[in-house]
C-alpha cells in the first residue's frame, strides 16, 4: 500500500510533521471482509447496522527492548507501549475529524464527537456507520434533517475558529438544574477516585493512557481510556448517546487536566460535577464558574481542591 503523509498544526507558529506508512503493525491484520453487526440504535424503527472488517484484533499495548539508565547502571529491558493509531471521521463523505487514539470504543468516539460538535443531538440522527479497519476509516451517514451538519464549519474554516467556543445556551441550561439538589461526600470523593485508579489497568502497565468514567456518588457506571483525554470525553458522551443515559445527575471522574475545553464538553454533557486527579486552568475556573460546575481538582490520595461549587460537596 502507498504511504501517507499527514501534517498537523500543533499550536500556532508550531507545526509537526507525522509519516505514517499505512497499516506498519507488528503483524499481519488477517480475515478482511465485511459483515454486518447489529447494534442498540433504534433508527426509523430499524436496527442500526454498524458495518466493519473482521480482523485479527491488535492488542492496545506493545512491548519494545530498551536500554535503561538507573542507579549508575545501564540494563537491557523490556518496556511496554500503548498502541496510538490515526482514524478519520467522514460524515456524508465529508472528512469532520482525524483523530490520535488508541483505537477502541470506535463507534461511541465518532458519535460522542459528533454530538459535542452539535451535528447529531440523538441516538436517531445516524442511519448508518462503517468502521473500516483496513483504511482506519469511519463513515457515519445521517439523517437530512440534522441541521448541524449544515452549519458544521470544516478543514478550511478550522484554523480561523477559537478552540473552543462555549456554548452559553448550554450553560444557562445546566445552571437551571442547580435544583436537583445532586451532593456527593467528601469520602465519596476518595472513593470513586480510588475505583477510577482500580480500572486503570492499561495505564498501571504503560502509564501511555487518560481515564475517565461517568458516575453517581456511589459508584463507577461506565470507564473508558485512551492516549487521548478529549477522546475519552467523546467516548463517555458517545456511550451516553447510544444508552440514553441521563447525565443530569452525574459526576466525571478523570485523570486529566482540566482545560476550557474539557469543562465546555462536561457542559454539552450536561453534567454538573467533575472531580479530576489533574490540576485546572484560569479559564476552565471561569467557564466553570459560569456554567454552575463544581470542579474538583488535584484529587489524590487523601487530598483535594474544591475551585468552585462547594455547595454540592458534603463534609469538613
Amino acid at each position: 500500500m502507498a504511504e501517507k503523509l499527514f501534517l498537523f498544526t500543533v499550536t500556532p507558529g508550531l507545526f509537526a510533521s507525522y509519516a505514517l506508512v499505512s497499516h506498519f503493525w507488528p503483524q499481519k491484520l488477517a480475515n478482511y471482509g465485511f459483515k454486518y453487526v447489529s447494534s442498540n440504535f433504534n433508527a426509523v424503527g430499524e436496527d442500526f447496522k454498524v458495518k466493519r472488517r473482521n480482523i485479527a484484533m491488535n492488542s492496545r499495548k506493545i512491548t519494545k527492548r530498551v536500554w535503561k539508565f538507573t542507579k549508575g547502571k545501564k540494563t537491557r529491558e523490556t518496556s511496554t507501549l500503548v498502541r496510538e493509531e490515526i482514524w478519520s471521521l467522514f460524515v456524508q463523505d465529508t472528512l469532520v475529524n482525524t483523530f490520535l487514539c488508541s483505537g477502541n470504543y470506535l463507534k461511541e468516539l465518532a458519535l460522542g464527537y459528533l454530538a459535542y460538535k452539535g451535528i447529531i443531538s440523538r441516538r436517531e440522527d445516524v442511519l448508518d456507520l462503517e468502521i473500516d479497519h483496513e483504511k482506519n476509516r469511519m463513515q457515519i451517514n445521517i439523517a437530512p434533517e440534522c441541521k448541524g451538519f449544515v452549519s458544521f464549519q470544516v478543514q478550511n474554516d478550522a484554523e480561523k475558529r477559537l478552540p473552543v467556543e462555549p456554548d452559553t445556551d448550554a450553560c444557562r441550561k445546566l445552571k437551571s438544574r442547580k435544583g436537583e439538589d445532586l451532593v456527593v461526600d467528601k469520602e465519596q470523593v476518595f472513593e470513586l477516585m480510588v475505583q477510577l485508579n482500580e480500572q486503570s489497568v492499561l495505564y498501571k502497565s504503560t502509564h501511555g493512557v487518560h481515564n475517565s468514567a461517568i458516575a453517581t456518588p456511589d459508584k463507577i457506571i461506565v470507564f473508558r481510556d485512551d492516549i487521548g483525554r478529549h477522546n475519552t470525553m467523546d467516548m463517555l458522551r458517545g456511550y451516553s448517546l447510544i444508552n440514553d443515559l441521563y447525565m443530569g445527575d452525574k459526576i466525571l471522574v478523570t485523570t486529566c487536566r482540566v482545560t476550557v475545553q474539557i469543562i465546555d464538553k462536561i457542559i454539552k454533557m450536561g453534567i454538573p460535577i467533575i472531580a479530576s486527579r489533574g490540576i485546572t486552568t484560569d479559564l476552565a475556573l471561569t467557564l466553570a464558574e459560569e456554567a454552575g460546575i463544581t470542579l474538583i481538582g488535584f484529587l489524590r490520595g487523601r487530598r483535594f481542591l474544591v475551585y468552585t461549587g462547594i455547595e454540592r460537596v458534603i463534609g469538613e
